[in-house]
């Protein structure tokens, strides 16, 4: 059975085609025959719009469909049952790609593939890791091998572009005392550093609103990408669902400078089309619920090819006739962290 996802999803997944389409454009002059994709949570092959009950093409396929010029190597990452779906559906669709399924968790996992693909000759060659978990499953040492992976001597890191889940942090994290010891290690492996204690602590003492402490969350791991793991940039866009309220963050960390641009290029044209489709999706619930009470309106039916209806494509004014809607800033220094007084630190 398929399964199903919001209008932010099928966006996400909209703006990955657009980037990989770019990036492996912007790649073959330096590297004719070799780039390299890696998609730590693979996911399932059959995906649905829950509005509109349309097929959506999961990363996967998105990823061995790009074509001007294709990925050389695909590497992809999942828990079974889902691993052997995945790898049972693409063996069927795609038998001649170098594809693999690496099955089990990818915070264990990737560090053979890395191994792999550098033992191939394929560890220097163009990289983009996507990494879109459910909720706060990579690891930073999984980040660190993915940086680590080309070598110092590369120009560039492995590009990564990460779903960051901040408003989770306010299920996981009580409002008043104590934090679980699962929750507490699960968030600091993310990080790979326990300074995110101080925005909780600070939350908790009503010394940032709960907002605040979502954007600081964000910044403390675009700063930890730059900071720690030498990227020279990261870009952050907050994606909401119907209702408006923020889901998580979508973080991009890149050493090459047309990505760099190509990503702020693209954050811009979502801060201007996302809206429009979240109010597509709203007005396409609220009239399929009035049309299931066989409330129907006077002048309009549900037209299946009406792309506003659906909201797949709105139109939205080019960047030449508007005002620029995103503009990259580099992170802030975070919150300092006392790990002396840090009762989690001890």
């Amino acid at each position: 059975m398929a399964r199903s996802w919001g209008f932010w999803t099928r966006y996400k997944l909209e703006l990955l085609q657009r980037y990989l389409d770019s990036f492996t454009t912007t790649t073959k002059n330096r590297s004719p025959t070799k780039r390299v994709y890696l998609d730590l949570f693979g996911g399932e092959p059959d995906n649905v719009d829950r509005d509109t009950q349309d097929p959506i093409d999961g990363s996967a396929r998105i990823a061995l469909n790009t074509k001007d010029p294709p990925f050389s190597h695909l590497r992809f990452f999942e828990l079974e049952p889902n691993a052997t779906k995945l790898r049972q559906a693409l063996s069927a669709e795609f038998p001649d790609r170098d594809w693999v399924v690496y099955a089990g968790d990818c915070n264990d996992t990737i560090h053979q593939a890395l191994a792999d693909l550098r033992a191939g000759d394929a560890g220097w060659a163009p990289t983009f890791a996507f990494i879109d978990p459910n909720g706060p499953h990579y690891s930073w040492r999984t980040l660190e091998a993915l940086a680590a992976h080309k070598g110092s001597r590369a120009k560039t890191k492995v590009e990564l572009w990460l779903l960051f889940p901040d408003p989770l942090f306010a299920r996981m994290l009580p409002r008043t005392g104590d934090v679980r010891p699962a929750d507490n290690a699960a968030i600091t492996a993310m990080y790979g550093d326990p300074q995110w204690h101080a925005i909780w602590r600070a939350k908790l003492d009503d010394e940032i609103a709960p907002a605040d402490a979502r954007e600081e969350y964000v910044n403390l791991m675009r700063w930890r990408l730059e900071g720690a793991l030498g990227y020279r940039w990261t870009h952050q866009l907050e994606i909401r669902n119907t209702g408006g309220v923020p889901i998580y963050h979508l973080i991009f960390a890149t050493d090459s400078e047309p990505g760099h641009n190509i990503m702020t290029h693209l954050y811009d044209q979502a801060a201007a089309e996302f809206p429009a489709m979240a109010q597509a999706a709203r007005s396409l619930r609220v009239r399929r619920r009035r049309e299931a009470h066989g409330q129907y309106d006077l002048f309009s039916t549900l037209d299946p090819e009406d792309p506003d209806v659906l909201g797949i494509s709105v139109p939205t004014p080019s960047t030449a006739t508007r005002q620029r809607l995103y503009v990259h800033e580099p992170p802030d220094e975070p919150r300092v962290h006392d790990t002396q007084t840090c009762p989690y630190c001890e």
